[in-house]
């Protein structure tokens, strides 16, 4: 009997009892006493640390060496770090050890084992890999989910600060860094990166003056936008869009905002881009609605494919230290593409 933890919409329990309670006790609790030597002072590592976040706190007193990934695109953090992961979560397009393009010159060790996806979360597994960390950083565990992880190992949550799958990618990396006993080398990851970024909005000042959706849905009549906290969105407000026209924020509910087929209009804004796949690429092709759109007529709108190589919309989403450089190059050369256009 396997012991998962299901999370469709609402998470819910989908198998518990006798497992867990197997599972638990051969694993012990996470927490360590105080005479541990664990948690003595690691020269140079910034350990003991304690890390609030937003189902508690959790104190990791040495260097993890065994890290699962429950968070759906925490292990580039990870990895970015230099610690292979033991175990990752399965999001979309499933790659071996749910490693991407991006990542796969950072994966040095034995390719991870899945123990979670975006519906559920392998308990058992997680248990067997014995490990000494768990990040569920990119997540939105409910407190009874992170309770049972925690009784595996020291877990940590997503932050407090932002809405389950909000929190910047910066935010994420230096929690990794922290969790990992490597701030200063996450600082410094941040650091490479922005300035990446920094360099490409000061290539093309014209981003700042144009307004930009990202498209999630086009489905039943309506349309789904992103939230300005939804990593895509954080994305393309980095290269210097404006991504929050002032009647996005109060429409948005579980990261989405809906707009109406009566309301289209409000997607007529300077640019559109989508993180595709060959399905909805055919749904808005045959929307009409859609299709009376200027921004749309005028071509003013990016694709990018998240189901096949190079993955270009999937880095977007990922929106991590190591996906955003390749983003980058894949990514602005449409846009500027775009921008060529009469």
């Amino acid at each position: 009997m396997s012991t998962f933890l299901s999370r469709p919409v609402r998470r819910r329990w989908l198998l518990a009892g006798a497992a867990l309670a197997l599972t638990v006790s051969a694993c012990g609790a996470p927490a360590e006493s105080p005479a541990d030597p664990a948690q003595a002072p690691q020269p140079g590592t910034g350990m003991p640390v304690t890390i609030d976040h937003a189902l508690g706190s959790t104190t990791i007193g040495a260097p993890p060496q065994r890290v699962v990934t429950i968070g759906w695109s925490d292990q580039d953090a990870v990895l970015a770090l230099g610690v292979q992961p033991v175990g990752t979560t399965e999001w979309f397009n499933e790659q071996p050890g749910a490693i991407f393009p991006w990542a796969a010159e950072a994966a040095t060790g034995p390719t991870p084992e899945i123990v979670a996806n975006a519906g559920e979360i392998n308990l058992e597994k997680v248990a067997a890999l014995a490990p000494d960390l768990i990040l569920a950083l990119y997540e939105g565990l409910e407190q009874s989910e992170y309770d049972k992880l925690s009784a595996i190992a020291p877990t940590v949550a997503h932050s407090a600060q932002y809405d389950p799958f909000g929190a910047p990618w910066q935010d994420m990396t230096l929690t990794t860094g922290q969790a990992l006993g490597r701030e200063q080398q996450a600082r410094d990851l941040i650091a490479d990166v922005e300035q990446q970024i920094a360099a490409v909005r000061t290539a093309n000042p014209q981003w700042a003056e144009q307004t930009m959706l990202v498209m999630a849905t086009a489905e039943s009549g309506t349309y789904g936008v992103f939230s300005p906290q939804d990593p895509k969105a954080r994305f393309f407000a980095d290269l210097g869009f404006q991504t929050e026209p002032e009647w996005l924020a109060p429409r948005v509910q579980n990261n989405l905002a809906t707009i109406s087929a009566e309301e289209f209009t409000l997607l007529d804004v300077d640019r559109l881009a989508w993180t595709s796949d060959p399905d909805t690429l055919q749904i808005l092709r045959d929307d009409p609605i859609y299709n009376r759109l200027d921004v749309v007529r005028d071509g003013r709108v990016a694709y990018f494919d998240y189901t096949a190589p190079p993955f270009p919309g999937a880095a977007i989403t990922f929106n991590t230290v190591l996906s955003i450089p390749y983003a980058i190059d894949q990514v602005v050369p449409e846009l500027q593409r775009l921008d060529a256009k009469p």
